[in-house]
């Protein structure tokens, strides 16, 4: 995983979990398609709805 991609990752940790999807989102549709960059970012949105979906 790209070290700016795992920086943000740990970042969002000390956020309650609905805005660290909200904020995953936002960065992602940031991000140009086709960007690996937003590819990590869209493995870290579905790790955490499957996260949630567990609690």
């Amino acid at each position: 995983m790209n070290a700016a991609v795992t920086c943000v990752a740990d970042r969002l940790k000390r956020l309650p979990r609905r805005h660290r999807i909200a904020h995953l989102r936002a960065l992602i549709g940031l991000q140009p398609d086709g960007c690996g960059r937003r590819h990590e970012l869209s493995e870290l949105l579905r790790n955490e709805l499957a996260n949630a979906s567990i609690e």
